[in-house]
This record gives C-alpha cells, sequence and structure tokens, in this order.
C-alpha cells in the first residue's frame, strides 16, 4: 500500500462555510462513506468512489476497507481545514515551483516552507535568477503541492495513478469557482 495521496483543493479565497452541510453534499454524491476511527473528519469511501475517480495503469492496488481496527493503510478521505489563512501542503515528491517571469526553478522554496505550512502566505519568494518577488499562492507547483484552506485528501493513492473525473470536480464546484488537485508522496 502507497503513503501516497490525491488531494483536491478549494480555492483559496473560498472555504465551505457548513462543514456539515459539506459532508451531507459529499456523502450523497458517493464520494465518502461512514466516519472512520477516532479523529473527526475522516471517512470510509463512498459507493461511488470508483465512478468518480479514474485509476490508471494496468493494475493498481485498492484496499479499500481497513483490515484490522486502527489501520490506516487503506484508501480513506479526510477532510482538512477550513483554516484561517492558505496554507502549503507538500511532501518529500514536491519540486520546486517555477518563477512566473523566466521559467527558471524556484529551488529555495523550502527555505519559506515551513512558515507557508503554518499560514505565513503572504511571504513572497525571490527569484534569483531574475529578481521577480512571487506570492507562493500565484505558484504552479505543477501538481506536487498545494496552497489553500480547504482540503480533501484521498490516502492510498501513488501519485499521478489516479484523476479525479469531471463529475467529481462538478459536485464540488457547485456554482462557485472550480476546485483543483495535486498529489503528495513520502517515499
Amino acid at each position: 500500500m502507497t503513503n501516497g495521496k490525491l488531494v483536491l483543493q478549494a480555492p483559496h479565497d473560498r472555504i465551505p462555510v457548513n462543514q456539515q452541510a459539506l459532508v451531507a453534499h459529499l456523502a450523497g454524491f458517493g464520494l465518502i462513506g461512514s466516519s472512520y476511527g477516532e479523529t473527526p473528519g475522516v471517512y470510509l469511501v463512498g459507493p461511488k468512489f470508483l465512478q468518480l475517480i479514474t485509476f490508471l495503469g494496468c493494475s493498481p492496488h485498492l484496499q479499500l476497507e481497513p483490515r484490522h481496527e486502527s489501520n490506516e493503510e487503506f484508501s480513506h478521505i479526510r477532510l482538512l481545514g477550513p483554516f484561517e489563512k492558505p496554507r502549503l501542503l507538500c511532501a518529500g515528491n514536491t519540486r520546486p515551483p517555477r518563477c512566473p517571469g523566466c521559467g527558471k526553478g524556484l529551488t529555495q522554496w523550502r527555505e519559506l516552507a515551513a512558515a507557508w505550512m503554518e499560514g505565513m502566505y503572504d511571504l513572497e519568494i525571490t527569484c534569483r535568477d531574475c529578481g521577480q518577488r512571487s506570492s507562493p499562492l500565484l505558484l504552479n507547483w505543477r501538481r506536487k503541492a498545494g496552497f489553500g484552506r480547504y482540503f480533501i485528501e484521498i490516502f492510498g493513492i501513488f501519485p499521478e495513478e489516479a484523476l479525479p473525473l469531471p463529475e467529481l470536480m462538478e459536485c464540488l464546484r457547485r456554482d462557485g469557482p472550480e476546485w483543483s488537485y495535486f498529489y503528495l508522496n513520502d517515499w
């Protein structure tokens, strides 16, 4: 089982206001099932999980239910947030984002990562090649990290082995801005 995850990200300037309504919406749509464990916001996958996410490759290994109590090595879903300020979610697979000005890699991003993970998104990064200052909210993390105030983490998915289908993304959008997605994996 992989320790990777697919992360669905709400636009950083918009968060679900009513957590209970979102849970009911996701359950009604079939993405999430019953709650799991002691931690609030953790759910088993719902009955339509395999119709909302497509899996790539010749034979992805999916464990959809825990093998025993307190097991976390299976596909399950955690609602993460809302956070007061946007924060960075990153992992071992995260690569340097590119400078919006010159396209070079912003290799010093890890120096700011700890502050960004705590919600200090106003700390800009300066490109060492062209000098352009950029907000981390505007960087292209190339689906290897993301900034936001609300996330839906789907555990047990190897990076780029699964894609959320348009039906799922429309369910999340609900007449608002589009959600995005990325993958995290600690090797």
